[in-house]
């Protein structure tokens, strides 16, 4: 029997956020939420806007802290490190957000944008780190005279693949994708799931995609979990959640899916 490891593993992480002082009531975003991804998959975690799931791509890269709960990478709590002792994790757990833009600064050129993870990261070959870039570039698709322009002169497609490239600069073992498609022309976006669907056949890349499409979601994802209200309702291989959903709400989703595609 083969054993399959989880390269991360999520246990009943939960988030409440507090009431703000000008009034309301605190808010429980994320209640008891587990699941695992094993080595070089892709989980898809699926659920209407508003339902948590941007919130567990954020705690799992530590953007913000969990009430409680515990986040296993390779056997080590990443909510229990230290922020000092954390650094290293950085460079193996990456992000990859819905507004790619917000991930690089307008007024830097592309190139000096892909230079930072050489510089803040200490990767070997700085020496040659330009030559190393315009080579890297080309299998995300883009040109070398891109590198000159500053990134708020290029295309909402390219800068997802700038973000993209310099991701893969680091080498990460782990990438949670939030939306990654949702700000992109239909046919951009077929273009950038076919890219991380190669990337995680070359590298051996595992993908938390967090996506409310549904079709993206079984096109690209291995095992996929059900968001509502905070809560993960269901979570199975894909074709197995898809042929005998147990939920009322999973039900819902997949006969609403199959109804606007025919």
């Amino acid at each position: 029997m083969c054993v399959v490891i989880a390269i991360l593993e999520v246990k009943n992480l939960s988030k409440t956020f507090r009431a703000s002082r000008l009034g309301g009531k605190a808010h429980r975003a994320v209640e008891n939420v587990s699941f695992a991804i094993p080595a070089g998959q892709t989980y898809g975690l699926m659920g209407e806007s508003g339902c948590g799931k941007s919130t567990i791509g954020r705690m799992i890269v530590r953007l913000i802290p969990a009430t409680k709960g515990q986040v296993f990478f390779r056997g080590a709590d990443l909510l229990a490190i230290k922020q000092r002792a954390f650094r290293p994790y950085r460079r193996r757990i990456q992000m990859l957000f819905q507004h790619p833009s917000t991930s690089l600064n307008p007024r830097m050129t592309v190139l000096d944008s892909l230079r930072e993870p050489f510089l803040l990261h200490d990767l070997p070959g700085r020496d040659c780190m330009d030559d190393r870039i315009r080579e890297h570039i080309e299998s995300f698709g883009l040109q070398s005279e891109l590198l000159e322009r500053r990134t708020s002169q290029v295309s909402g497609g390219q800068i997802q693949r700038i973000v993209l490239a310099r991701i893969m600069l680091l080498e990460p073992e782990f990438i949670v994708l939030d939306e990654p498609t949702s700000m992109l022309d239909v046919s951009v976006q077929a273009q950038m799931m076919f890219l991380l669907q190669e990337l995680q056949e070359r590298s051996g890349v595992s993908y938390l995609l967090i996506s409310h499409d549904l079709d993206l979601i079984r096109r690209c994802s291995h095992r996929i979990g059900i968001m509502k209200e905070g809560r993960l309702v269901e979570q199975n291989e894909t074709e197995a959640l898809f042929g005998a959903p147990k939920q009322a709400y999973t039900q819902e989703l997949i006969y609403n899916f199959e109804c606007m595609k025919n």
